[in-house]
């Protein structure tokens, strides 16, 4: 089978990435990787991946690409940088844009990445860690039809729910509409916790009932998901936690202004959000002390 031929590699090895790549490693794909962090290397290479030694390196000899960084602006430069993969890259290379950024950096990477036949996947993730662990994560994936077919071997490794939803920017656009729910409905979830906690009514009254009537969400069902997330992180306990995890609604607004479209309740919610969670984690964390 030709994609058995064909050479993985996967850079940032984060909270997602490390996952993701041990999974492709773990399916005897042998993927070249890399991360600045040394130690991420290191343990990638005990599930039976190579570490490369630069992003130069592993462009170098990789055919499939998996990239899953933090920022916008590490996308940019993991792509479009001096050593980056559309600068050093080949005709008919494929990589995949699994963090999750401006629909726009997106669309800027597939159209430098096209002059040179490159193919870009937009293909963000959801699921969270422990998903990424089990293979089962949904990639939302915006990609042309070569690029598609060639990596769909690898996007199969990582992700359970795999839906195309359009050109490379769509799946962005996507993750971002998702995320809008998935966490403006935790804060939301949170003030009807304290709205019943003032009443003297517990938590767990509260959850029981919304579970199974009109209150349910993904953040009803999982409240100890986002708590597991403030110990688990690679960022836990960092002033930055809080604020990355807002990341995303301030990337949905900064790109509804572009269209001339408004979201008054994200915006207010991307404000209360950071505050709110340095407060439960924290909260979390003194419970566990006292313990």
């Amino acid at each position: 089978h030709m994609a058995s031929k064909l050479q993985v590699g996967f850079v940032g090895l984060g909270n997602m990435g490390a996952p993701m790549a041990t999974n492709i490693a773990k399916a005897g794909k042998k993927p070249y990787v890399f991360d600045l962090r040394k130690a991420a290397i290191k343990e990638l290479e005990s599930h039976g991946a190579v570490g490369a030694g630069s992003l130069t390196e592993l462009i170098g000899k990789c055919d499939i690409i998996g990239t899953c960084v933090l920022y916008d602006h590490q996308v940019k430069d993991i792509f479009l940088g001096p050593s980056g993969i559309v600068t050093l890259g080949r005709a008919g290379q494929v990589a995949m844009i699994h963090s999750t950024v401006l629909p726009s950096t997106v669309q800027e990477i597939a159209a430098a990445a096209e002059k040179k036949g490159i193919g870009i996947i937009d293909a963000p993730v959801s699921g969270g860690s422990v998903r990424s662990k089990e293979g089962t994560l949904s990639l939302m994936i915006g990609a042309e039809d070569w690029a598609w077919e060639k990596a769909r071997p690898v996007l199969e490794i990582v992700g359970k729910e795999l839906m195309r939803v359009g050109k490379p920017g769509a799946g962005q656009v996507i993750k971002l509409g998702n995320n809008i729910m998935a966490l403006c409905n935790q804060i939301v979830h949170m003030e009807a916790i304290r709205f019943v906690k003032a009443f003297g009514v517990t938590q767990e009254a509260l959850d029981k009932v919304a579970t199974v009537s009109t209150g349910a969400s993904w953040a009803v069902s999982n409240y100890d998901f986002i708590d597991r997330y403030g110990v688990e992180h690679t960022l836990a306990g960092t002033p930055e936690l809080p604020h990355r995890y807002g990341k995303d609604l301030r990337y949905a607004i900064a790109v509804a202004q572009e269209k001339w479209t408004y979201m008054p309740t994200v915006s207010l919610c991307s404000q209360l959000l950071p505050g709110l969670f340095e407060q439960r984690w924290g909260e979390n964390k003194k419970k566990a002390e006292r313990k």
